[in-house]
């Protein structure tokens, strides 16, 4: 199944300088953890279960070849690549709907490559931010059509948010449910 949110691993958690004196010697091992159960904690599970996280490969958790899963999260190291930028890239270009596709990177190379497929690329910071602040920046779904007309709900829920998003700031978890979720994703995001 490929990915509708790929993120650049070590360009998300790239604004953490590394530590002093004295700080653990597994550092960089601690803030991907960090990354990672953030993502956990943050995505909804159909979401994270359509993630790719990539990282460089210079310390992949031990017994760890290229390939991990956490969290339903499809977590990969750049195993035999220079650098994490070519496996997203190869990824990117290998995305067969790639208009699903977010990539999370402030790199300008992905973001390029990420542009000339027509995926929607997010700046990294900016993408955490928001996401820690519990908004989900990724590509819009289209609106979902109700089958019959549903019975009149109370204020704020579900299906008012698909009735009109864009007058109550919701969310991609309250725009559509998951049966609704899962029938785009069968349309247009899955292999």
């Amino acid at each position: 199944m490929y990915p509708l949110l790929l993120i650049d691993g070590y360009n998300v958690i790239g604004p953490v300088a590394p530590p002093s004196r004295g700080a653990s010697v597994n550092w960089l091992q601690d803030e991907r953890q960090l990354l990672l159960n953030r993502l956990s904690e943050h995505l909804t599970d159909i979401i994270r279960s359509r993630t790719c996280v990539v990282f460089d490969a210079r310390n992949p958790p031990q017994g760890v070849s290229d390939q991990m899963s956490f969290s339903d999260m499809d977590v990969r190291f750049a195993v035999g690549y220079p650098e994490a930028d070519d496996l997203i890239e190869e990824i990117i270009f290998a995305h067969p709907t790639p208009k699903s596709l977010t990539v999370i990177s402030s790199d300008h190379r992905l973001q390029a490559a990420a542009k000339r497929r027509k995926a929607l690329p997010l700046d990294s910071e900016a993408w955490l931010d928001a996401l820690l602040d519990g908004e989900i920046q990724m590509v819009k779904f289209p609106k979902a059509t109700p089958k019959r007309k549903a019975p009149q709900k109370s204020a704020g829920s579900a299906s008012d948010a698909l009735e009109n998003p864009a007058s109550n700031g919701a969310t991609l978890d309250a725009m559509l449910d998951t049966d609704a979720l899962q029938k785009w994703l069968d349309q247009y995001g899955s292999d």
